[in-house]
């Protein structure tokens, strides 16, 4: 974990280790695809007591090597890919790009925080009681139109 500069930037501490499992292949246009997994167990901030939370982090690894730009305008916007500028791809920022993607948007304890009530908690997360509006208090400026536009197509099919 010591060498993941950029992953270790989004955690709390450094300790730890990442277990991964990596494959080598040629796809039907000669270019090299790397497909495996990786996993770590890390210490995150929970974004609703802000203690420390222990978060495990897995991902699946499915990217192409690509030998420059214009093969990425021409690949499926749905495959991750790696142009590489030399004869060597850094294997490492491969595993930490994919890692860092994998990392919970906002950590927080599934259960409940330990200094929080679990209501509290149940509000923040279905909005109750937090001064956000509910979905059905949400004021929609179209609706008016789409109930009138509603009611021509009700009567064109009667």
């Amino acid at each position: 974990m010591a060498s993941f500069v950029r992953f270790r930037q989004l955690l709390l501490g450094e300790e730890g280790e990442v277990k991964f499992s990596l494959s080598f292949s040629m796809d039907e246009q000669c270019r090299t695809v790397i497909t495996g997994n990786a996993s770590t167990s890390v210490n995150l901030e929970c974004q609703v007591c802000l203690e420390e939370l222990l978060v495990e982090v897995s991902c699946e690894i499915n990217t192409v090597v690509l030998d420059g730009l214009e093969e990425l305008f021409d690949l499926n916007q749905e495959r991750a890919a790696l142009v590489a500028t030399g004869k060597t791809v850094s294997l490492q920022d491969i595993l930490e790009d994919d890692l860092m993607i994998a990392l919970p948007m906002v950590p927080r304890h599934l259960n409940g925080c330990s200094q929080h009530d679990p209501i509290f908690v149940e509000n923040i997360e279905s909005g109750e009681d937090s001064g956000l509006a509910s979905h059905d208090e949400t004021h929609r400026p179209f609706s008016d139109l789409a109930l009138k536009f509603k009611k021509q197509q009700d009567m064109k099919e009667v």
